[in-house]
């Protein structure tokens, strides 16, 4: 005859009248540590509490659908630094030379000049200069003579735009706003100039009849 089937786990049923036989057999101590077990073994696991975390809130951001490559909130924050124009400024010198209506060479507003003005101050050359304001009678002064400086034609592209800041900052304080965006544009236009570098020397030429007109 055939070998009969194995039965499987799940096939497997359990004869419930000899359990309870055994059962009844047991000290009732037995029987009390048998029941706990049993409980314990059939009622079903506890759902692990989670705990639900808040809501986390989601700013719109305006520009997710522009082609935006660099956002400030994902750059390193640097200490501020101090540049030139905050130690030194514009010297009175030069404050002079406009108070009395004469051309500053922009060979005056240079990083480099700049430290010279103020730092070696003793040994820079004046010339002697009579000034008159609307028909008063002239007035003796002393201005700096800038022909101890290099000059202003043969600045070079970066010494340029040295000047330019320094200027821009000079009619900021000491001009009307309307001067100020006058030589602001007059500026942002030549630097804007699609063949600047090949163009230098004539851009450098017209800006200098420009200012001195």
């Amino acid at each position: 005859s055939s070998r009969p089937n194995t039965p499987t786990p799940s096939t497997t049923t359990i004869n419930m009248s000899s359990m309870l036989a055994a059962f009844q057999k047991l000290s009732p101590s037995k029987q009390l540590s048998f029941q706990t077990s049993m409980n314990a073994a059939l009622t079903p696991l506890a759902p692990t509490s989670v705990i639900p975390s808040a809501p986390t809130s989601v700013t719109p951001n305006a520009n997710a659908s522009s082609s935006l490559i660099f956002d400030i909130t994902k750059e390193r924050s640097t200490p501020i630094s101090h540049s030139i124009r905050d130690v030194y400024g514009i010297h009175t010198y030069i404050l002079e030379l406009a108070r009395n209506n004469q051309h500053i060479p922009f060979s005056l507003l240079t990083s480099k000049t700049t430290r010279r003005l103020f730092l070696e101050s003793s040994t820079l050359k004046f010339i002697t200069f009579y000034s008159s304001h609307r028909g008063s009678a002239p007035t003796k002064c002393h201005l700096l003579d800038i022909s101890q400086f290099t000059a202003e034609s043969d600045i070079t592209i970066p010494e340029w735009h040295e000047a330019w800041a320094r200027y821009l900052r000079f009619l900021q304080e000491h001009a009307s706003p309307e001067i100020h965006t006058h030589w602001a544009n007059h500026y942002n236009i030549l630097r804007e100039h699609p063949d600047f570098t090949d163009n230098w020397t004539a851009i450098l030429t017209f800006d200098i009849e420009q200012r001195a007109s």
